[in-house]
């Protein structure tokens, strides 16, 4: 199967980035897209696929539950942007939970906090606090997931990187640790300057998520 993730190779082949296939065929081309793929979510902390999907006439929309913990505290931090809230589970047990709506928390892209009480009609015994209680993955939050299609700047991020492969197979070693085919890569740099470029540096502190998780 053809990987076309972010940027596709037909894009590829066109301006700005004009790989030519005398310069770089299908076959290796796709390997440097699986590098780059890898690379761009390892130093931004996430990848920008959509997990879950809206409804679509007679086909019903697809939620997808992640488990985080809670900490005792009214926020808690997200390991993915979300796109829809359908509900929240809290787990006193791997089979017995309180359910509750989206109108009872204030969603944002990076994190989820409770609103102020909302009496909740489909659950009255809802618990009566503006805390997430504490436990391991013990909150169930259900929905869309991602990006609904992958960030235009992504995929010039990733064209970019590409095109430093093709002209420059020497590029590969500054991210040197593993190795897919005849190419070393590396999927984390410790620098500020991770690509040594003002513009693609740039997009990367823009879509980089710099909170860590502690679960």
């Amino acid at each position: 199967m053809a990987f076309d993730k972010y940027i596709t190779k037909d894009e590829l082949r066109l301006a700005p980035h004009d790989i030519q296939e005398s310069d770089c065929d299908d076959k290796v081309l796709e390997i440097f897209q699986q590098i780059t793929y890898d690379l761009i979510n390892n130093v931004c902390g996430k990848d920008f696929e959509m997990e879950g999907s809206v409804a679509a006439g007679p086909i019903p929309a697809l939620y997808v539950e992640k488990k985080l913990s809670g900490t005792g505290k009214d926020t808690i931090f997200l390991p993915k942007k979300l796109i829809t809230l359908e509900k929240i589970r809290i787990y006193s047990s791997s089979t017995n939970y309180v359910e509750y709506l989206p109108e009872n928390f204030e969603v944002k892209s990076k994190f989820i906090s409770w609103s102020s009480f909302v009496p909740d009609v489909i659950n009255p015994a809802r618990f009566q606090v503006e805390n997430f209680p504490e436990g391991s993955y013990n909150i169930g939050i259900f929905g869309i997931w991602g990006y609904e299609g992958y960030p235009e700047p992504i995929k010039y991020l990733q064209g970019r990187l590409i095109k430093k492969l093709v002209d420059d197979k020497a590029f590969a070693n500054k991210f040197s640790s593993e190795k897919i085919g005849d190419y070393n890569y590396s999927l984390i740099v410790e620098d500020d300057k991770i690509f040594g470029d003002v513009e693609l540096d740039s997009i990367v502190r823009q879509y980089q998520d710099v909170i860590k998780y502690g679960y």
